[in-house]
């Protein structure tokens, strides 16, 4: 729904979504208390990954800007997903994410 609040900043989540159809604003709040609007995610892209896999907060808030329609993935599905495939590349993308956050 246009308005709502996906996930906050500094709030954990063990949720991605996927984003099928709408958009959606990543915002940070700056030093002086401001909210600054840091990419638009559209339609096929994905949100909230980072927390999802690595189970730290959110780096950003996420606000649908229009009605749309998002893919959930719980933390527990992308897990069960890796155990089934790889865990050589699960360690990879936990170090990739931690290297990702370090530059922030």
């Amino acid at each position: 729904m246009k308005g709502e609040v996906l996930f906050e900043e500094g709030k954990k989540d063990d949720r991605a979504y996927i984003i099928r159809k709408g958009e959606v604003i990543l915002s940070r709040q700056t030093h002086d208390g401001w909210s600054k609007q840091v990419a638009v995610i559209e339609a096929g892209g994905i949100i909230g990954e980072m927390a999802m896999i690595d189970n730290a907060p959110h780096s950003v808030t996420a606000t649908a800007t229009e009605d749309g329609e998002a893919m959930i993935l719980t933390r527990e599905d992308y897990l069960g997903r890796l155990q089934k495939t790889d865990k050589v590349l699960a360690m990879m993308i936990k170090t990739l994410t931690k290297r990702l956050r370090s530059t922030y």
